[in-house]
């Protein structure tokens, strides 16, 4: 029966996207190396692994609704991190403790079998805050033998089983294995109440441990003394050079001018303790370093754009620690807006990316397999006191310059009237939407300015252009910012002050 109800969800999935199919292979925001639905809503990128050699990205899916609805788990494959291939979805509602939603979750790769981990979500109908009362959150496990085809669903924690204070937030398990035992980390929502006794809830995380994938018990419960976010989304808990680090994204942080700049966050906290005089010291202990649990006190945001939330991290067969984010974030409709809605489609997610720890930092760049592609060599270079214009009708372009030094740039991506401006100064990036009006761009919709300062100042800059998305890597990715940039064709220029080298596809 649960495998009718499957086919039939996923015939109407092949019927929308045959239906929308010209519409959307028509529009010229379609990324040529980004995962993008093939019709309607992608969100969070879930059960990131590789598996067999193959990578697998799993994500969340809604065919049938451009502005989303949690109802599947797509999927596509790639040999190389760049090109991807779609598969059928793979999850979709059909038990009763996922008829709301398949929402986030992990794999987990063992003796040549993929376990997927996911919550089951479930809203009752009826008069309910669906915090504290209506919601039903079910941690699910479900397994591959070839990463498409999944077995039965097997119930492994309810509501039942999560510490009296947490709410019926709970949710986006990642599982992992440490020293011969299984553990799950999952996001979660704590009551809390202020001085003057107004309800005050608290994120933090829980962890449970298994021996043997099914049976979780609760390990450590860790929600922090002083508020920092109300919920605590997509906790990914992983070690990068014998450094414990938390990544999840909190929501109700207040916003700064150049931190905090999103109505929702996403970042890393050091669990391990870091001495800049003792560098080596963390290494040399390896996992018996002294370790802290308090993520608040050393919290730094993955992305400094517009569209960066929920990402999700693994480790592949080259013991490489690789990120992919969605390349968006929720609740924006008051801010801004994608205009991809009209031809069909909503949302990307990000390029992969490779991680390195490095003096308290982590620093993020592209994947390597990026430089195998065809790219075409265009020098922009301007005279001091000059502005060079370089016309980019190909879809894909790479923008490098290596030789600021603390000094001034500036680069404009589309026209003067409707683009977007990076400005480079010192130890600031600004990423900038706003016309010689001061009114938003077209271009933006909506989007106005984001900020950034790194320790020092910026020595050089990678910026990638896939159609409508930007990603500006600033020293090595010491930060990065992410935003989705709506050019068309005709208005796709780039006019620079700097040396920069072009490289385009």
């Amino acid at each position: 029966m649960e495998n009718e109800m499957q086919q039939k969800r996923f015939r109407q999935e092949r019927e929308a996207l045959k239906k929308m199919e010209r519409t959307v292979n028509n529009c010229p925001f379609r990324t040529q190396y980004h995962i993008m639905p093939p019709v309607g809503w992608i969100n969070d990128p879930n059960g990131l692994c590789q598996f067999r050699g193959v990578y697998h990205a799993y994500f969340q899916y809604s065919p049938l609704s451009v502005h989303g609805g949690g109802g599947y788990w797509g999927h596509c494959t790639s040999p190389d991190l760049i090109h991807w291939e779609y598969k059928e979805p793979v999850l979709t509602t059909d038990i009763p403790e996922d008829a709301g939603g398949v929402y986030s979750g992990s794999s987990f790769i063992e003796n040549d079998r993929m376990y997927v981990f996911y919550t089951g979500n479930v809203k009752q109908p009826g008069d309910y805050d669906y915090i504290d009362s209506g919601r039903i959150s079910t941690q699910i496990l479900t397994k591959s033998d070839d990463g498409q085809h999944m077995s039965g669903k097997i119930k492994l924690l309810g509501m039942e089983d999560y510490p009296k204070n947490i709410t019926q937030h709970v949710r986006d398990p990642k599982v992992w294995k440490e020293d011969g035992r299984y553990y799950m980390v999952l996001g979660a929502r704590a009551r809390a109440w202020d001085a003057s006794g107004k309800r005050s809830d608290k994120g933090g995380i829980l962890i449970y441990t298994s021996d043997n994938k099914e049976k979780w018990s609760l390990y450590r419960e860790i929600v922090p003394e002083h508020k920092f976010g109300y919920m605590w989304e997509c906790p990914d808990l992983f070690t990068l050079d014998d450094m414990r680090i938390l990544s999840f994204c909190p929501q109700g942080l207040l916003s700064g001018e150049e931190n905090y700049q999103n109505l929702y966050q996403s970042g890393y906290s050091l669990l391990s303790v870091y001495d800049p005089d003792k560098e080596h010291s963390v290494r040399q202990n390896n996992r018996t370093a002294e370790c802290s649990w308090n993520p608040e006190e050393t919290f730094r945001e993955w992305d400094m754009g517009f569209d960066f939330y929920a990402p999700q991290s693994f480790v592949d067969e080259n013991e490489r620690r690789i990120l992919i984010g969605w390349a968006g974030v929720p609740d924006t409709e008051r801010t801004h807006r994608n205009l991809s809605v009209k031809n069909g489609w909503q949302h990307c997610l990000t390029l992969p990316t490779e991680l390195e720890y490095r003096n308290g930092k982590i620093f993020r760049r592209p994947v390597r397999e990026l430089e195998s592609l065809p790219w075409m060599k265009k020098d922009a270079e301007a005279a001091d006191g000059e502005k060079r214009k370089y016309l980019w009708k190909n879809q894909t372009i790479e923008i490098i310059e290596d030789g600021i030094a603390g000094g001034e740039r500036q680069y404009l991506i589309g026209k003067e009237d409707n683009g977007l401006t990076i400005r480079v100064s010192g130890d600031r990036v600004e990423l900038n939407f706003l016309n010689r009006n001061g009114e938003p761009s077209a271009c933006g919709g909506g989007r106005k300015v984001r900020a950034g300062r790194v320790e020092r100042m910026v020595e050089d800059l990678l910026v990638i252009i896939d159609s409508s998305i930007a990603e500006v890597f600033v020293n090595g990715g010491e930060i990065v910012f992410t935003t989705r940039i709506y050019l068309e064709k005709k208005d796709r220029e780039l006019v620079t002050d700097g040396r920069c080298r072009i490289l385009a596809i």
